[in-house]
């Protein structure tokens, strides 16, 4: 079923607050639940689902802006950024410097500055843009189109399309492996997922899923691919490494839309749209080991940078919820009318939010 979301905010706190159409080939993979031989493949291929160890040089460390902690108690409108007609998604992009958005019905996507707030690019598109993702360091935008069925990639800094790459009907969510060579692409009325090949832009395979799929997340070393069967109730394990094939279905909360998984891989939050609770997955075990409370419609989750907290857009309740992951319970909400999209700051300083309707991207300073 085809469902087009809207989006807006408002408000403040409260507390306790050249265009080359590239085809590929299609190999069909059987869905398999947990079985005997999901875990003879998982103990062929040392899939034990353990996070993977990060590591990072003096340069890398120094280079990492100053995060900000502590309990947040409330959310302060800052500013709006302006946009033309039902902003679906808003995604910061690898500079830190800039947000990328997908305004839906503008068939239009915007990029701003977070530093100035200054609009630096309007780029159109052929067809509504929902969501996306970036390789190369944010050269590259992956950008599903709703009707098209198809993904462009997008030059962020020459502003132009330069690929249309075939996909399944309506794509939805767009994730680049963290190596940046495969691109994933959720397809909401096919019931499938198409893998890209990041770098010739060829369709590698075609892996058809139970239900409806939505989120998409990859662990660190990107060997593994997590997808959730909003037309189910699992979170859909794909190994990449061993050929993009499904491994297991892991409980995860009734109509699974969204995914995020923490930087050491060890844990994986789901926003749940009919329940409204945020659950959260414990990697190794796959199972669920707290669930929190947030609202009907539960949709798009957004980590602060020290991981200690999960902020929610509730669409149903037209509200943006607050969750301390430790202890999964949520801390406030704020009224924000249909608030569809989020992405937070690099410092974990301030929230951007896509709202749908008046079409603009509300910006709020985290209170602690």
């Amino acid at each position: 079923m085809k469902r087009r979301f809207a989006v807006i905010v408002c408000v403040i706190l409260i507390s306790a607050g050249t265009s080359a159409s590239v085809a590929g080939c299609k190999t069909f993979v059987g869905n398999s639940e947990k079985s005997d031989a999901g875990e003879a493949e998982r103990q062929a291929t040392g899939d034990n689902g353990t996070a993977e160890q990060q590591t990072s040089t003096p340069a890398d460390q120094a280079a990492q802006p100053e995060i900000l902690t502590g309990r947040p108690t409330g959310l302060e409108r800052v500013t709006l950024l302006k946009v033309e007609q039902g902003p679906k998604s808003v995604e910061l992009m690898p500079d830190g410097h800039h947000v990328f958005v997908n305004d839906l019905y503008g068939h239009a996507l915007f990029m701003f500055n977070i530093d100035d707030y200054s609009l630096t690019k309007v780029i159109r598109v052929k067809d509504e843009p929902v969501e996306m993702d970036f390789s190369q360091g944010g050269k590259y935008a992956w950008v599903s189109l709703y009707n098209s069925s198809e993904v462009l990639v997008v030059d962020t800094e020459l502003g132009q399309v330069i690929r249309e790459v075939p996909a399944g009907q309506v794509p939805k969510e767009v994730q680049v492996s963290p190596d940046g060579n495969w691109v994933y692409v959720s397809n909401w009325d096919s019931n499938t997922v198409t893998v890209i090949d990041a770098h010739t832009y060829d369709i590698v395979k075609t892996i058809p899923v139970y239900g409806t799929p939505r989120g998409i997340v990859f662990s660190p070393d990107g060997a593994r691919a997590y997808i959730c069967i909003m037309g189910g109730n699992t979170l859909t394990k794909v190994n990449v490494a061993a050929g993009h094939v499904i491994v297991n279905q892991i409980p995860c909360g009734e109509n699974p839309r969204h995914a995020v998984m923490t930087k050491d891989g060890s844990t994986i939050y789901v926003s749940n749209n009919i329940p409204g609770t945020v659950t959260r997955i414990d990697r190794a075990s796959e199972t669920i080991t707290g669930v929190a409370t947030v609202g009907y419609q539960a949709r798009t989750i957004a980590l602060t940078p020290d991981e200690a907290y999960l902020f929610v857009c509730v669409y149903g309740t037209e509200q943006i919820a607050c969750v301390a992951t430790a202890s999964m319970t949520t801390l406030f909400k704020i009224s924000a009318s249909k608030p569809i999209g989020m992405t937070v700051s690099p410092t974990g300083d301030r929230i951007f939010l896509s709202n749908y309707s008046p079409p603009q991207i509300t910006v709020y300073r985290i209170l602690r």
